[in-house]
């Protein structure tokens, strides 16, 4: 073989295997109907709530963090509970699938229970802040 014929070698096998390499990297629809059905059949059944369910959809991160996030809801089996409903956080390890459980009830539950916008929370948090600070400082704008 001439020296010009093995240069172009490689560069027949790259333009073979390119097409494999794009269909590697990319999830069918159907994995991923199937990651997120593991992801909801794991988190229920490490939940401590008899009726666990998802409280909406799966939220993937991103690659670097390799993580799955869903919200499950139930209610608490324990006797001094009285069946109150309550929430919990399920993180799902893709890598291993893996999940990781925790208490969600502090986090808010719908759009009623968001401030309207992030500074909204910034500044009743301020002023909430400066009451508890000095219950005697008048909210005037003289010093």
């Amino acid at each position: 073989m001439r020296r010009s014929e093995l240069q172009l070698i490689p560069l027949f096998l790259a333009a073979a295997l390119l097409p494999l390499a794009g269909s590697a990297s990319a999830s069918s629809d159907a994995a991923w109907q199937e990651h997120d059905r593991a992801v909801i059949e794991q988190c229920q059944d490490a939940s401590q709530f008899p009726d666990a369910a998802p409280a909406g959809d799966p939220v993937l991160f991103d690659d670097e963090a390799g993580m799955t996030a869903l919200l499950i809801q139930g209610h608490y089996p324990q006797k001094h509970m009285n069946g109150q409903a309550g929430q919990e956080l399920c993180l799902f390890r893709r890598s291993s699938q893996e999940v990781y459980m925790a208490d969600a009830d502090k986090l808010a539950i719908g759009s009623d229970a968001l401030p309207s916008t992030p500074t909204d929370a910034i500044s009743d948090g301020a002023e909430s802040e400066d009451s508890e600070q000095d219950p005697s400082a008048s909210s005037g704008d003289t010093p």
